[in-house]
């Protein structure tokens, strides 16, 4: 049988650790109304859609869909979808490939656009353009990643990892997320070039930020 709403807030909630109230917080709603929703305690509640939006799944749902986390998390988003003024900061650029090949990111914003409904609240969310094939079909060279900071990824999610070096210059490579443990990064691509690893890790001292990936949108 289909889940529920309710039953889909309750579960994403726990996979990602976090309570009601942190939730809550996430949401810019109460603790209550979190444990009301879970409980489908209400046919609509205004807090809903951005209940939704802070745990990247969606909302509405389509009729007959079966919920999933996981493809939840990393659709591509409609040029539809995309709402409000053109505040969503862009940075230059993600890697999509190996290791070695991670790219510089741009200390400032290069673009703005509209923001993604994944991202119409979410704090401080931005977006990163893709470069290079290694996490096909997920997300292919030129597409957008939306990012949400706030929200903790675990394993299974998409995530960008950055680095911070001596100069205060960042790096970053787009993966999905294996495995944490109090040293590692446990990483990996979809589509790695000849040679590759498929799982690699990173050290998290040298590798301290890990954001989460709620969607893509692709212009083409």
């Amino acid at each position: 049988m289909e889940n529920t709403f309710g039953q889909m807030v309750r579960e994403e909630r726990e996979r990602r650790g976090l309570s009601q109230q942190q939730l809550a917080d996430l949401a810019h709603t109460t603790q209550q109304s979190i444990d009301r929703i879970e409980r489908d305690a209400v046919s609509r509640s205004r807090s809903a859609p951005e209940v939704a939006a802070a745990l990247g799944i969606q909302f509405p749902l389509s009729p007959g869909s079966q919920a999933n986390a996981a493809t939840q998390a990393t659709r591509v988003v409609p040029k539809a979808d995309l709402v409000g003024g053109a505040d969503l900061p862009i940075y230059a650029s993600v890697r999509g490939g190996s290791i070695d090949d991670s790219l510089l990111v741009s200390a400032e914003p290069i673009d703005y656009v509209k923001r993604p409904e994944p991202l119409a609240r979410a704090k401080n969310g931005y977006g990163l353009y893709v470069v290079g094939d290694s996490m096909e079909p997920a997300f292919r060279q030129g597409d957008l990643a939306l990012i949400h900071p706030n929200i903790p990824p675990t394993a299974g999610d998409e995530v960008v990892v950055c680095s911070v070096d001596v100069n205060g210059e960042h790096f970053a490579v787009l993966k999905k997320l294996t495995r944490v443990t109090a040293e590692k990064w446990h990483l990996k691509q979809y589509n790695p070039a000849a040679g590759e690893p498929e799982e690699f890790t990173l050290d998290r001292k040298e590798w301290p930020v890990c954001h989460l990936v709620v969607g893509s949108y692709r212009k083409r």
